[in-house]
C-alpha cells in the first residue's frame, strides 16, 4: 500500500469514527431523584424530576422504580395519556449540517386500545419550543420495551441553526385509559461531512508531522 492510499484510507477512518455523537439529555434515563414514586414534573408532588417539565399538572404521570422493568438503570417514567407532554431542553445549540436521531425505549404498561406514543424534537427560542420533527408509533401490543426513533436534519430547518434542540415526549393514545412506560431516552448527533473531513484531515496531518 502506498503512503498516498494509507492516508487517504486512514482519513476515510477517522471520518466514519466520528459519524455519531451522543448529546447529553439531563436524567435520560429518569434516575433521579431516585426518592420514590412521584407524580409529576415540576415539583407538584414536593419533588422534581430533574430535566424534565411539563405545562402542566400530571394527573398520574411521572417516575416509578421495579414495575414495569427498565432498559437502563433502575427507574423508568410513566406517563397517562391527558396529561401534559413532557419536555427536555438540551445544552446543544443546534450547527449547520448535522443530523440528529432520537430513541425513546417505551412500551404500553396499560391501554384499553391502541397507545400512541408521539416523540419529537424542538428548537428553543426565548422559551418558545418549535417543533422540527415528530412521529407518532402504535406500541408493541405484546407489552415489552421496544425502541423507537426518528431523525431531524438541520438544514431541512435553517431557522433551528444556532438555538438549543429539546426532546418532547406525550401519551396520544385514543383512549383516556392509557400509560405508557419510558425509559432511557437518548439523542445523537452527526457532525456536518464537511467537519468531519476537516478533523479527519487534521488527524492525517498531524501523524505526518510527528514522523
Amino acid at each position: 500500500m502506498t503512503k498516498k492510499t494509507f492516508l487517504a484510507v486512514l482519513v476515510l477512518g477517522l471520518v466514519v469514527a466520528v459519524q455519531a455523537a451522543p448529546v447529553v439529555v439531563d436524567n435520560y434515563s429518569f434516575e433521579l431523584p431516585g426518592s420514590g414514586k412521584i407524580k409529576g414534573w415540576n415539583g407538584e408532588s414536593g419533588a422534581d424530576v430533574p430535566g424534565w417539565v411539563s405545562d402542566g399538572q400530571a394527573v398520574d404521570s411521572g417516575v416509578e422504580s421495579d414495575w414495569p422493568g427498565h432498559t437502563d438503570g433502575l427507574w423508568t417514567s410513566f406517563i397517562m395519556q391527558g396529561d401534559p407532554t413532557i419536555y427536555n431542553l438540551t445544552g446543544h445549540a443546534i450547527a449547520a449540517g448535522e443530523v440528529f436521531t432520537l430513541q425513546v425505549d417505551a412500551r404500553d404498561n396499560w391501554t384499553d386500545g391502541d397507545a400512541d406514543l408521539m416523540i419529537s424534537l424542538y428548537y428553543d427560542v426565548a422559551g418558545v419550543r418549535n417543533t422540527v420533527a415528530s412521529s407518532t408509533f402504535t406500541l408493541d401490543a405484546a407489552d415489552v420495551w421496544m425502541t423507537y426513533s426518528l431523525t431531524f436534519a438541520a438544514n431541512d430547518t435553517p431557522a433551528a441553526i444556532g438555538n438549543l434542540i429539546g426532546i418532547e415526549i406525550d401519551n396520544v393514545s385514543p383512549s383516556a385509559s392509557s400509560w405508557q412506560g419510558l425509559d432511557n431516552v437518548r439523542l445523537d448527533v452527526i457532525p456536518e461531512p464537511a467537519t468531519m473531513l476537516l478533523m479527519g484531515l487534521g488527524a492525517t496531518a498531524l501523524i505526518r508531522k510527528r514522523k
